[in-house]
């Protein structure tokens, strides 16, 4: 008997069809006889993904796995690969079939870090010297652009006489919102410095442009690897492709396998609802030194003609596109100034790109800026009020992007952090870190998230914004210098801090009344870290409809003041504004019409007028809207005022909302500016004067200075949610020390 490669039409799966003796069959494949190679320690045991039906049939797993007299064609590796194969399909009950021999799990992926290139050139000469000759892999490279903690690519290296690491632009891509925009440029400007990291290695990427599955086997099958290897992608709408791709080189008698690599802790499947997931720390893999090359290397595509790189385009080209075609013309030609027509041109000297860049900025980050912004409060000389949010200074990591498309393992950070920080220092980043994994855990479980409410009740809600302010807003335009910095640095730079994307997002949901979907866009087409999972999830939130929901408000003036007290990073991305003094630096209307003059600031020329002058109104109007789908919809609402939604599988789930939201208070809205407000040296002293924002320079500080001396009759104004007497409440409430908060 021998087996031959059967295609089946319908978009079934391939499978595996035994042929007579004697019959033709177009490829020829040795049969697997039981190997005695040891599983490597770093190799993750196959498995996680979801298995339906049509995936595989019971039929051709218990062919594939025993012939006729029931001899084994399979090493322990294929053991491993159908025995969990068989549990995931007995759990939804696809089959009856015996699992066969168990094999235990693979032990943790750390490799020790003595590991090194002889350990690699032992294992290729003991692999020679044996009858069964593994030779060559094929590693597929999607999100793992790096040669340190690379389990596919190390793996690979070790068991197999030669190595082709292969890249493929799936004209199919399945997701719902392919990598375009900042993050595409990104993604060239990774393989590229990728491929320079590879050749000093002695190897090189092979570019294909097609259908995965098609392209893949086709590079197996010319290059005459054994095997292929890949890391595995989190977002759930790549599960069934990988399946696909796996089911077919499984089909021709080849090996695959598959290694954990995106994610600091769990995968998404991992991840535990209730408690959490019990996984030893595992150590990163060393980088490799050496990777040996095929002979003959299969054909292969330049990465310019993928078009990853093409950014010709001055502003915002419409209809979100990757770049104009005539001035990408001219800048091919070399007619064209880079400066205007360019739109990645300032992304480009910005970012240091590649996989050293990436570690280079780490260690930088943990020597120099970790030490004054992630020490607890009171413990360091440069701790200063909300000195972590800091707008105006480097004192963020930056490294959300390499994170995102491979140039640096997140199991690297975590144990270099873990080496260099004390404990109180490295919780306040790591947790953020795992922030990344949650996101995608939700992702998992909520797959259409980045499209639809989680809370089901809120995709009727009504939204006043029109498509002008939206522009204004996206352009940076708004008349509001924090925002409007904010979002300039994201669309010449691509990136903001955590902190300014808090209050951009709030400007656009809360004030302008305008869809987080509309967010969510933008940002996925203007960031270099561009991540579905962690923009649905932080979106979602801020529209109050997702798993979470935010208890605060950011004005864009008083977090303006906050965040960037001197305005350096306000007249750094809107030099129009780079003469007016300080006290106006967030409210250049207030400024008296000498002292514009004399800045060179006009408001309705040099500066634009501010897209909405009430902003109290424009928060009142958007809160309106909430409660009305709340009261439109009594069954998701709790009786305490909080909100339910009830899963597939009759689980109901709690959900909270933001006080002002909960009370069902249309007239009454929460002025509160971040979570930890009312434990600050700001809001402590504001508190000792007549109302919360007194000394605050914006508009509404009239307003509310108003509600206090305010006579019987009057007309009164919008209140506070939050008086002083909830203030002080919540502040001894939240004080751990038990310690009464002066002035609160």
């Amino acid at each position: 008997m021998r087996w031959r490669r059967e295609e089946c039409t319908g978009g079934d799966v391939p499978h595996l069809a035994n042929v007579a003796e004697g019959q033709d069959s177009p490829v020829r494949l040795r049969r697997w006889e039981k190997s005695s190679q040891k599983v490597p320690s770093d190799t993750v045991e196959s498995g996680g993904y979801p298995f339906g039906p049509g995936s595989h049939t019971a039929e051709a797993l218990d062919a594939f796995r025993r012939d006729d007299e029931g001899e084994s064609l399979m090493g322990g590796q294929r053991k491993m690969y159908f025995s969990t194969l068989d549990d995931s399909m007995k759990e939804q009950g696809l089959t009856d079939v015996d699992p066969g021999p168990s094999v235990a799990a693979s032990a943790p992926s750390g490799v020790p870090s003595g590991a090194s290139a002889r350990s690699r050139r032992r294992a290729r000469r003991r692999a020679k010297a044996s009858p069964e000759t593994p030779g060559g892999c094929v590693v597929l490279i999607r999100e793992d652009c790096r040669l340190h903690d690379n389990p596919a690519l190390h793996t690979a290296a070790e068991m197999h006489e030669w190595v082709v690491p292969l890249y493929v632009h799936d004209d199919a891509d399945p997701s719902p919102w392919p990598v375009r925009g900042a993050g595409l440029w990104w993604r060239h400007e990774s393989l590229k410095f990728f491929d320079k990291s590879l050749q000093s290695i002695g190897s090189r990427i092979v570019y294909r442009k097609g259908n995965l599955v098609e392209q893949v086997m086709d590079v197996i099958l010319s290059s005459g690897a054994k095997a292929l290897h890949f890391n595995l992608q989190l977002e759930p709408w790549h599960h069934d492709r990988d399946l696909a791709l796996e089911s077919a080189v499984v089909s021709v008698g080849l090996d695959v396998r598959k290694f954990t690599a995106m994610v600091m802790k769990f995968e998404p499947w991992e991840a535990k609802g209730q408690g959490p997931t019990k996984r030893p720390k595992r150590e990163p893999l060393p980088p490799l030194r050496r990777l040996v090359s095929p002979k003959d290397w299969p054909w292969s595509m330049e990465l310019a003609e993928l078009g990853y790189g093409r950014t010709g385009g001055r502003k915002i080209p419409p209809g979100f596109r990757q770049f104009n075609e005539k001035r990408q013309a001219m800048l091919n030609a070399n007619l064209a100034d880079p400066k205007e027509d360019d739109w990645a041109h300032e992304m480009k000297s910005f970012w240091p790109m590649g996989e050293h860049a990436a570690m280079r900025r780490l260690e930088e980050w943990l020597k120099d800026a970790a030490w004054g912004c992630y020490f607890p409060p009171g413990l360091h000389p440069k701790d200063e009020v909300g000195g972590r949010f800091r707008a105006d200074k480097a004192w963020t990591a930056m490294l959300s992007p390499y994170l995102r498309f491979g140039d640096l393992s997140p199991r690297y950070v975590d144990w270099r952090v873990c080496q260099v920080l004390p404990q109180e220092m490295r919780h306040l980043f790591l947790k953020r870190v795992v922030w990344r994994d949650k996101a995608y855990s939700q992702l998992y479980r909520c797959p259409d998230s980045h499209s639809v409410s989680i809370r089901p009740h809120y995709e009727h809600e009504t939204w006043s914004g029109t498509r002008l302010q939206l522009r204004r807003w996206q352009r940076g335009e708004t008349g509001f210098p924090l925002v409007d910095a904010a979002m300039r640095q994201l669309w010449k730079v691509g990136w903001m801090c955590n902190h300014l994307r808090h209050v951009t997002a709030q400007f656009l949901i809360e004030h302008l009344d305008l869809s987080w979907k509309d967010g969510f866009a933008w940002y996925d087409y203007t960031l270099v870290d561009t991540d579905v999972a962690i923009n649905a999830m932080m979106w979602q939130m801020g529209g109050h409809s997702g798993i979470g929901s935010w208890n605060f408000v950011m004005h864009p003036i008083y977090a303006g003041k906050k965040v960037d007290p001197e305005g350096h990073f306000v007249r750094r991305w809107l030099p129009e504004l780079r003469h007016l003094p300080t006290e106006y630096i967030h409210c250049p209307w207030e400024a008296p019409a000498g002292t514009r003059i004399s800045a060179q600031v006009l408001v309705n020329g040099a500066y634009w007028q501010r897209v909405i002058e009430d902003l109290i109104s424009a928060r009142l109007q958007h809160q309106r809207n909430v409660i009305a789908v709340r009261k439109r919809f009594p069954e998701y609402v709790d009786k305490d005022g909080n909100e339910v939604i009830r899963l597939k599988n009759g689980q109901v789930l709690h959900l909270d909302v933001r006080d002002d939201i909960r009370e069902n208070d249309e007239e009454n809205i929460t002025l509160m500016m971040t979570a930890d407000d009312p434990r600050s040296a700001i809001r402590r002293n504001l508190g000792t004067t007549k109302g919360v924002h007194s000394g605050m320079i914006y508009e509404e500080a009239k307003k509310f200075e108003a509600l206090y001396d305010a006579f019987d009759g009057a007309p009164r104004r919008p209140q506070l949610t939050r008086s002083r007497d909830r203030a002080k409440e919540r502040a001894l409430r939240r004080n751990q020390h038990g310690e009464l908060i002066a002035g609160a």
